[in-house]
This record gives C-alpha cells, structure tokens and sequence, in this order.
C-alpha cells in the first residue's frame, strides 16, 4: 500500500511539474533561437511523462521582438496539435518539431522592422525609410552609384518563392545623380528576406498578407511534410 501511495504520489507530482518544467525548457531554447527574452510557451500533454519522449498533446508559443534569421519581427505565434520532437529536445536546448498534426505559424513584420533589416543586410541600402500598404512596400533611402551618393525610391511586394519570403522589387528610381536628372536603376530585383526551410519544423509558407503597417506571414504543415529526426531536409530527401 505504501509502494502505491508513493507510486500515485509521484504520477501526481509529474503531472503537476513536468509541463511546467517542459515549458520553462522550450522557453529557453527558443529565446537563444529567436534572440529574445520575450517568449512564452505552454505545452500540454496527458499523461504528461510523455513529454520526456518529445511527445506534446497541444502546445502554444507566442514571441515578441524575434529573429527570423536576420529579419526581425514584431510577432510570432505557433499553435501545434500532437507534436512530436527530438526525444532530448528538453535537454539540449535546440529547439525542433519533427511532424505534428497540425502546426499553425504566424509571424507580423512592421514597417520598422523591415527597415532595420535594409539598413544592416543590403549593402546598396542605407537610411531606409519604409511605408508598408495594402497594396504594396514603399521605402526611400540612399544608395551608392559611381562611387556617388545618391536617393533611390523602392517600390515592392511581399512574395514567396520555394518556401523563401522575398521583396519583390517593382520599381527602383536613382534620384538626380547626374544633372538633376531621374534615372532608373536596376540595381536589383529581389531581396530574400528568410528562407523558412532553415526552420527546425515541417512548415510550409502559405501567404503573406499586405497590411497597412504591416505584412502577416502564415505558414503551416503539409500533409507528408515530415523532417525525420529535426534535422533540416535537403533537396535529395524524400518528402
């Protein structure tokens, strides 16, 4: 009788403490992923050893300020139902999903955060002033011709191609660099912004919504999109 009570108090104990104890793990591991403090993560499973295994019924997890990458976000949310992760997924904080159910992702990029990502990651770009609309990206900065300073008007939209978000450039104008005079420049046509196949989880980009002020990116599991043992898949594996 005393074996069972210890027994029934110790399920008890973990069913109490192990969530939490999961939760507190995953929060760690995606605050060094995502290179901010402001993560939250809840992760519910019964009975609740399961999550030693990387097994979890429903989980949640919402970011504020993270990094894609080097593209910075004002939001990220994630809604998965029956995931399955790396079985030492809790311990070596490198977060993963292998295959779920059902994964939802959901990330918002405002108009200052693609301005940051201009200024420090396009080299042709400084002091990018960016105004994002329903129907399109607008941004004016400086740029280098001829060794020369000079104002460029971009105009662009949100797309994916091959699971990447990109800028697409739809007019890019040089302003009075030579004798007063608007030149055309073609100095580029894209600009790839994250490439959510270095995500540790079988998601799949599905749209990225104009907004004004913003652009909601909305990704989510495939059926048979799986990635084995969390590793990234490469063009050779199966899906």
């Amino acid at each position: 009788m005393i074996v069972g009570l210890c027994c029934l108090l110790l399920v008890g104990l973990a069913e109490v403490f192990l969530p939490k104890l999961g939760s507190s793990a995953l929060e760690r591991a995606l605050q060094q992923a995502l290179k901010t403090d402001e993560v939250t993560v809840s992760a519910r499973t019964v009975p609740a050893c399961r999550l030693l295994f990387g097994h979890i019924g429903d989980i949640d997890i919402a970011s504020e300020h993270g990094m894609l990458g080097n593209l910075p976000t004002e939001k990220l949310t994630l809604h998965g139902e029956c995931v399955q992760m790396p079985s030492d997924v809790l311990l070596n904080n490198n977060f993963a999903i292998t295959d779920a159910d059902v994964l939802t992702l959901t990330g918002i990029v405002t108009e200052g955060n693609l301005a940051d990502f201009l200024n420090h990651d396009v080299k042709e770009i400084e002091d990018a002033k960016v105004k994002i609309t329903k129907e399109k990206v607008l941004a004016d900065a400086t740029t280098k011709v001829m060794g020369r300073s000079a104002d460029v008007h971009i105009e662009g939209v949100f797309f994916i191609a091959e699971n990447k978000i990109c800028l697409r450039l739809t007019n890019v104008k040089v302003k009075k660099i030579f004798f007063g005079r608007d030149l055309t420049a073609n100095l580029f046509d894209h600009i790839d912004l994250y490439d959510f196949n270095r995500l540790n989880m079988p998601v799949e980009l599905d749209e990225a919504v104009h907004e004004d002020g913003f652009v909601l990116l909305k990704a989510s599991r495939h059926p048979g999109k799986t990635y084995g043992d969390g590793r990234k898949r490469t063009k050779g594996d199966k899906a």
